[in-house]
Formats: structure tokens, sequence, C-alpha cells
């Protein structure tokens, strides 16, 4: 015996990277999965939106970043109105776009519901 032993040996490959396919850019997903995330998207924006708690720099900051990409999608039919009356009443903190978009977008579900009536 020379008192010598022998450490097993490992080979250290990323075999994984070689089983997934990689997707090309633009390339069209199988399926329905953009439409299923873009309604888990359009849930988290309005969650960011709806919840008004918190007016510390960075909150605010955050909801007028996710409440002008609702604009962009034009999607602010999906709006709480609760949440609509906190961003027309408070201007000044959300800035004029932004209350002046909320106003529009009461103005028009006040009207839809008088003349459905």
């Amino acid at each position: 015996m020379t008192g010598k032993t022998t450490e097993p040996t490992f080979q250290m490959t990323d075999t994984t990277a070689q089983k997934i396919p990689k997707q090309e850019p633009g390339e069209k997903r199988k399926g329905d999965v953009g439409g299923g995330m873009e309604l888990l998207e359009l849930d988290f924006l309005l969650g960011v939106i709806e919840d008004t708690k918190g007016n510390d720099n960075h909150d605010v900051t955050m909801r007028k970043l996710t409440f002008n990409e609702i604009l962009r999608r034009e999607n602010q039919t999906q709006i709480d109105s609760n949440a609509l009356a906190v961003y027309a009443v408070k201007g000044n903190l959300y800035g004029k776009v932004i209350q002046c978009e909320a106003m529009k977008e009461l103005t028009r579900r006040t009207m839809q519901t008088k003349n459905a009536t």
C-alpha cells in the first residue's frame, strides 16, 4: 500500500442547455401562452394601481408608471372606480395627465349608467 487515496473525479458539463431548445427571437410560441401572460400582466398592473394606500415617493412613482402603461394599452376601463376617484382627486400627487384620464373614465362610466336607466 502506498497510502495514496484516489478521489472521485467529476465532469462538470451543462447538460440542461443541450436538452432545452432555444427559441429564436421573433418566433411565435405554440398555443396561446401570450394571451394567458397578458391576463396575468393586466391583473398585476391593476393590483398596483388599485392599491392606493402608500404615499411614499416609490409607491407613487410605481403607480404613475403603471397607470401610464394601462393607458397605453387602452385598458383603463378595467380599473376600479374607487381607485379612479383617488387618482382624480389627488392630481397634485399623480400629475394632471393621470388626473384628467381618471376623470374622463369616471365621466364615461357615469354617462353610461345614466343612459342605461
